[in-house]
């Protein structure tokens, strides 16, 4: 009996197909992000009636004898990379350095499934790029900058380049930076976003791409990262004028009451019996959420388990928000779940047929409730699935020439 051949890969490379290679099999499954395929081998796949699952096909000729490059990650091409008689497939971000456009313009194909990063001027000028995803692109000649970067008074001492591009936020907050230094050395700044404190602005605004989000902040503003909350500690080291990356909870009083200034990127959750407090504050967010902090907030896990002993904790109950798997224990009745808990953006919660009414009430956005019994149903399918794949031969793999 012949078995089934089932490809699973990032990129299936089909062009050296033959006769033989459907020879010891039933039937052929190929899912792939990346099919290449030239004429003939597509006659063959279509004859055989193999089954496609492929997001993207890259058609190229039989007379061609052209080597596939893959790059899965980040990539980037420059002056001196040879591209004669190759495809490039990048899976991630490629860039495309300063002066590379004649390197890129020698691939017979190139491919990205992500990001590409090129300077303004290749807009247009490759009709062999295919891009599925998003373009960004930065001005000629500029020196590409990591996603996030504070610029401060040594940077411009050391600066080399007339030209910076940041793909993130640029940060110009240092008030012993030579802005004169700036402005007589003719350095330009791209981002898309710049931080920048008043004093700043006024002095380097002819320094700044005209297309770039700016956001102004008082003189003094110092930016942190990395924290969860802010505590009076934080305070203390960095001053009262922050500027926060990402999110921020605030539950000490002593930290907001040493605040002046307070910008953040993301969403800030406050305390109850500071909202007051905080409403007092000159600050700028993205969102803003009041918390009860005898109200639990959980967040973010790929797997929860909640048990009376956790519920316990938070005398007003618990809210439970973009986890992959929630587990209820066994011994949580449904007036518990009820009176307690409320999960809402998850993909699973698993509970006991008797809980399962009581969770229907309290989810919002959840993708499955599984039970006992359906965990079974689901088992029986699975093990079928399993048995299936007893007669077929599987290859998982990033690349596959088949």
């Amino acid at each position: 009996m012949k078995k089934n051949q089932v490809i699973n890969a990032v990129c299936c490379d089909a062009r050296q197909v033959t006769e033989e290679s459907f020879s010891g099999y039933e039937n052929i499954s190929i899912n792939a992000a990346i099919l290449i395929a030239g004429e003939s081998a597509r006659a063959l796949l279509n004859r055989h009636r193999v089954s496609l699952n492929v997001a993207n096909g890259l058609d190229l000729p039989d007379e061609e004898k052209l080597e596939v490059q893959f790059i899965n990650g980040r990539g980037e091409l420059n002056a001196e990379t040879d591209g004669i008689g190759k495809v490039l497939v990048v899976n991630g971000r490629l860039t495309l350095r300063n002066g590379s456009l004649e390197a890129a313009k020698r691939y017979y194909r190139i491919l990205v499934n992500g990001k590409l990063l090129m300077p303004k001027s290749y807009e247009g000028c490759l009709t062999n790029l295919q891009v599925n995803g998003k373009t960004d692109y930065y001005p000629e000649g500029a020196s590409i900058l990591k996603a996030d970067t504070e610029i401060d008074a040594l940077f411009i001492r050391r600066a080399q380049k007339a030209s910076y591009y940041c793909g993130g936020t640029l940060y110009l907050l240092d008030g012993t930076m030579d802005a004169e230094a700036v402005l007589s050395r003719g350095i330009q700044f791209a981002a898309k976003k710049i931080v920048i404190t008043d004093s700043l602005l006024e002095k380097l605004l002819p320094c700044i791409d005209e297309e770039t989000e700016l956001c102004r902040v008082p003189d003094g503003t110092r930016h942190i990262t990395d924290t969860e909350e802010l505590t009076g500690k934080l305070v203390r080291k960095y001053g009262s004028k922050l500027c926060v990356s990402g999110d921020v909870f605030i539950r000490d009083a002593e930290a907001l009451a040493g605040l002046s200034y307070l910008s953040v990127d993301g969403t800030v959750r406050v305390a109850k019996e500071l909202e007051a407090a905080f409403d007092e504050l000159d600050a700028a967010y993205r969102e803003l959420h009041i918390v009860d902090t005898e109200l639990g907030y959980i967040a973010d896990r790929p797997v929860l388990g909640i048990s009376a002993d956790i519920l316990k904790r938070y005398p007003k109950g618990l809210r439970v928000k973009d986890c992959a798997k929630i587990k209820l224990d066994a011994n949580l009745s449904p007036e518990t779940i009820m009176d307690k808990l409320k999960i809402s953006d998850c993909a699973m919660v698993k509970c006991t047929k008797e809980q399962a009414d009581a969770v229907r009430m309290v989810a919002e956005d959840v993708a499955m409730i599984v039970t006992a019994d359906s965990e079974e149903t689901e088992e029986g399918g699975l093990n079928a699935f399993l048995g299936s794949l007893r007669d077929s031969h599987v290859i998982n793999a990033v690349e596959y020439k088949l």
